[in-house]
């Protein structure tokens, strides 16, 4: 899939990722369906191995060679086949992490693919992966794909770009109207209008409904906090730059994603939504 066939939300979370021709080295892409998510990773392997300034231009010899999956410093990593799911096992990433040290064959870059990573990338495997991440060899670039990040450990996700291509139509008008709610009270010095809002995510449906989207709007206001663009079409995260700093705004998506990763433990609900009102308080009425 080319860059113009991507919608504009796409497009622009692309755009910020590869200013000034550079991309981070480790991206998470979450959201979506599985085939777009896979046009996704496979437009951020043609990019890096792009040989051209204006990248990328689908016409030198690495993009014709990573379009067609046949480039030799583009490995779409596969599972062990001695696990039932086809894991990304102990003995698979370190596998990879070895590889990693050998310098690119006919580009600059060299890039891996994991599909799947919130199903296919057990907690041993993201520890063995965790230093990687924390200092790359050069010129080496991983691309996880996932339908839902919040599974992953905090230390994976603070190491890396998140980019989440789900669509706002995706999201119901109910879960919007309450993110928008329980945003907007961060805002208000009546501490009750916050615990209204959060408590009406007190079920597992309302919740699934309202977090994915109270987290878009957050993420926009640390985009907007540090001189980016936002993803959305609400006019909230312009409101929330008035308090929010970017340590706030990163607070608060940990917090959202701890959250996530408590519901998948079967919290009680209404425990759930308090600790909610009550962290999000704290965060944003700190000094």
């Amino acid at each position: 899939m080319n860059f113009s066939e991507f919608n504009e939300t796409i497009k622009s979370q692309l755009n910020n990722l590869t200013s000034h021709n550079r991309i981070p080295h480790a991206i998470i892409i979450t959201g979506g369906n599985e085939e777009l998510r896979d046009s996704v990773a496979d437009y951020l392997c043609i990019y890096a191995v792009c040989s051209e300034e204006n990248k990328p231009c689908y016409n030198c010899k690495n993009c014709k060679k990573a379009i067609s999956h046949i480039h030799p410093d583009i490995s779409y990593v596969q599972g062990s086949t001695k696990s039932k799911n086809l894991i990304y096992n102990k003995e698979v990433m370190e596998e990879v992490i070895g590889d990693t040290i050998i310098i690119p064959n006919e580009s600059d870059t060299k890039v891996y693919v994991f599909k799947d990573v919130d199903e296919k990338l057990p907690v041993i495997s993201q520890n063995a992966f965790l230093k990687t991440l924390e200092e790359p060899p050069q010129n080496i670039l991983f691309v996880m794909t996932c339908k839902d990040a919040s599974v992953l450990l905090e230390t994976i996700l603070s190491r890396s770009t998140v980019i989440n291509i789900q669509k706002e139509d995706e999201f119901s008008t109910e879960g919007v109207s309450i993110a928008e709610e329980i945003a907007l009270a961060l805002l208000d010095i009546n501490e009750y209008k916050l615990l209204s809002a959060t408590y009406k995510v007190n079920n597992k449906d309302s919740f699934n409904q309202t977090i994915p989207y109270l987290k878009l709007l957050i993420r926009d206001t640390l985009s907007l906090t540090v001189g980016g663009d936002k993803l959305s079409n609400s006019s909230v995260p312009e409101k929330l730059t008035r308090k929010l700093t970017r340590e706030k705004s990163l607070s608060l998506l940990n917090t959202i994603e701890k959250a996530q990763r408590m519901m998948k433990s079967n919290v009680n609900q209404n425990l759930l939504s308090t600790w909610l009102c009550s962290e999000f308080r704290r965060i944003t009425w700190q000094q």
